[in-house]
């Protein structure tokens, strides 16, 4: 190949190299499954229960469980339960884990707080492992959620997903958009999951 060649071939192959980038860097998209008894925001009320840990990392539960309660402060129309209330109500039933409460407790719980729906999560995994990428090699955090929003009166399920982020899931070239922190992307995820509930809401 003449170096004329090679002058024209170069560019060319790099920008197919960053267009490709472009398109397969942007992560994966969380895909919610959504009831058609899910009703609109007027007048909606909804609280968190305390989220399940099966990760490795001790208080991810608890992280994840108040990053989502900002996030839905600020991007869910309905309005959220105090903590509180929420926290008072599980002492009175006796709930331990929330996972695994009965369809009659929560109607009951339902009634007490004045609520139409309730998040349950579980959060899977809430680390560091290492990896490589565009941005070289290193560790990135991981983290995978599964929640639920269950409608108080009968206990269905009438809204839910699962939410599996890595640091590098959506890094670019030179490692543009590779996110380094476990608080992050716990923020960026919990903002995510929020908005994609929001949406459901507005169909």
């Amino acid at each position: 190949m003449s170096t004329n060649a090679k002058r024209i071939c170069c560019p060319a192959v790099m920008a197919v190299m960053l267009l490709s980038a472009l398109l397969f860097g942007c992560g994966p998209s969380m895909r919610p499954f959504a009831s058609k008894n899910l009703s609109g925001a007027e007048g909606l009320k909804m609280a968190i229960l305390p989220f399940d840990n099966l990760s490795a990392t001790q208080g991810a539960g608890k992280t994840m469980e108040n990053l989502m309660l900002v996030e839905f402060l600020k991007n869910s129309p309905a309005r959220i339960i105090d903590p509180g209330e929420m926290t008072e109500a599980l002492s009175q039933e006796r709930v331990r884990l929330a996972t695994s409460i009965p369809k009659e407790t929560i109607k009951r719980l339902g009634k007490s707080l004045g609520a139409n729906f309730f998040i349950i999560g579980i959060v899977h995994e809430y680390q560091m492992q290492m990896a490589s990428g565009a941005g070289g090699a290193g560790q990135v955090p991981v983290l995978s959620i599964t929640m639920r929003i269950i409608d108080a009166e009968n206990g269905e399920i009438v809204w839910a997903i699962n939410a599996a982020r890595r640091g590098n899931d959506r890094e670019t070239v030179f490692g543009i958009g590779r996110v380094e922190s476990i608080d992050r992307l716990a923020e960026e995820t919990s903002r995510e999951v929020a908005e994609a509930f929001a949406r459901s809401l507005g169909r």
